[in-house]
């Protein structure tokens, strides 16, 4: 087990060092758009998410083969459009004169407001391969978010003030002010802006030098950006009150509470590699040492045991089976004659001498008579000598006899002498 964690964590180490950083310095230009707003919520109102963009330029460091830092300048577009109710009323009480009461009420308002800032974030990127010329990288990191123009557009189909006086005969009412198609304009003072920021995503080679870097961003404001904002004054009397004061219903602490920039969209970025990498050269496997196994003795061989001395059938034997053959049988016999029976003795005697001689005992005949009867003689003519040897005394599982008629020829079976030569006994030495 030990030894496959090693072998996959040197391929481990190879496979990213073949995919590493090309390049030290990274510089891209950037472009992202999406959901971008001032996010804060609006007393009885809505302030839904708006389009925005973003684009500007980034200078990563990559200080190792996958890990950089990075500092860019972008500039970014924020968009609202707030609504409130149709109806909407709102009751004031006048300061230093507590029997006076101002209720305010609006038909069809709205407010767009427009923020342009210049980010400056500050993050970290990591890499990790994913095939040939492709890669996952992934961002982290903060961003300052410096305002350089803020506007807003107030609109409103009608807009009512009146005034409630408690009198010692009863309450008066009095309109104070109407306006129809009610407008107004103006600039936001707002905050630098500070938010963390986040980008995931994949970067292609495109060629040398060259990535294509397509992801998702999210940036999310940590700070209240409201500067100036007017405590305990009502929506309708910052509109118009008693003081025509025309400002956004963004800075009144009775309508918003707090307002952050939150974005959040599809970037792409095209960044271009500066001053070449030295990759370190992809390790070395060091072969893992094998044990042998020490080899085997080879068995040794088992002495083989010594021939047996080869025995040769003396001449003299050769020559009493010539005249065994020459005076053993008669023609058309298989009986053994007187003249043969001292020869045989000779034989049996030197089997004797030799009990490690076992002998097959061949009958032949000459041609005359048909093939049938030629075998039949054969083998009885063998075992007539057969039967005389083993009276002699000689162990009969040392001998055998076999017939073979007229079929081994030794002479011319035309003339009387051939005749007699072919009709003949022969001993063969089959083990020694």
């Amino acid at each position: 087990m030990a030894k496959k964690i090693y072998l996959l964590a040197i391929m481990l180490v190879g496979f990213l060092t073949v995919q590493a950083q090309e390049y030290r310095h990274e510089v891209a230009v950037v472009g992202g758009a999406g959901m971008h707003s001032l996010r804060y919520d609006v007393l009885g109102g809505k302030n839904p998410f708006e389009f925005g963009y973003k684009a500007g330029a980034n200078y990563t460091f990559f200080f190792t083969d996958m890990w950089g830092i990075g500092l860019g300048a972008e500039f970014a577009r924020y968009n609202n459009n707030v609504t409130l109710p149709d109806g909407l009323r709102y009751e004031i009480d006048v300061p230093n004169i507590p029997s006076r009461t101002y209720v305010n009420e609006v038909m069809g308002f709205s407010e767009k407001q427009t923020l342009s800032t210049v980010n400056i974030p500050l993050t970290l990127q990591f890499n990790a391969p994913a095939g040939k010329n492709l890669r996952f990288y992934a961002l982290a990191g903060a961003k300052a978010g410096i305002p350089v123009k803020a506007t807003f557009a107030q609109s409103a189909n009608s807009l009512i003030c009146k005034t409630y006086t408690e009198t010692p005969n009863g309450v008066s009412i009095r309109e104070s002010a109407a306006f129809e198609n009610y407008s107004n304009n103006g600039d936001l003072n707002l905050k630098t802006a500070i938010s963390l920021t986040g980008e995931l995503g994949v970067k292609y080679k495109l060629v040398k030098n060259m990535w294509l870097y397509v992801g998702g961003y999210i940036d999310y404001g940590l700070n209240d950006v409201r500067k100036n904002v007017v405590d305990n004054i009502n929506l309708v009397d910052v509109l118009y009150g008693p003081t025509p004061v025309h400002n956004s219903i963004f800075t009144m602490s009775s309508a918003v509470n707090a307002a952050n920039l939150v974005a959040y969209g599809a970037t792409i970025r095209l960044g271009f590699g500066l001053g070449k990498r030295k990759v370190p050269p992809a390790p070395v496997v060091e072969p893992i040492p094998v044990p042998i196994p020490e080899p085997k003795p080879e068995p040794k061989p088992e002495p083989k045991p010594e021939p047996a001395p080869v025995v040769e059938v003396p001449k003299e034997i050769k020559q009493a089976m010539i005249e065994i053959s020459n005076t053993l049988f008669a023609f058309d016999k298989y009986y053994l004659t007187e003249k043969s029976a001292d020869e045989l003795n000779r034989v049996a005697a030197w089997l004797k001498e030799n009990p490690v001689i076992t002998v097959e005992i061949e009958g032949h005949t000459d041609h005359v008579g048909t093939l049938k009867y030629n075998q039949q003689l054969s083998e009885n003519r063998a075992k007539a000598v057969y039967d005389c040897l083993v009276n002699d005394g000689v162990n009969a599982s040392r001998l055998s006899y076999r017939g073979y008629g007229k079929t081994r020829p030794v002479a011319d079976n035309s003339t009387t002498e051939g005749r007699q030569l072919n009709r003949r006994v022969e001993l063969k030495i089959i083990k020694k």
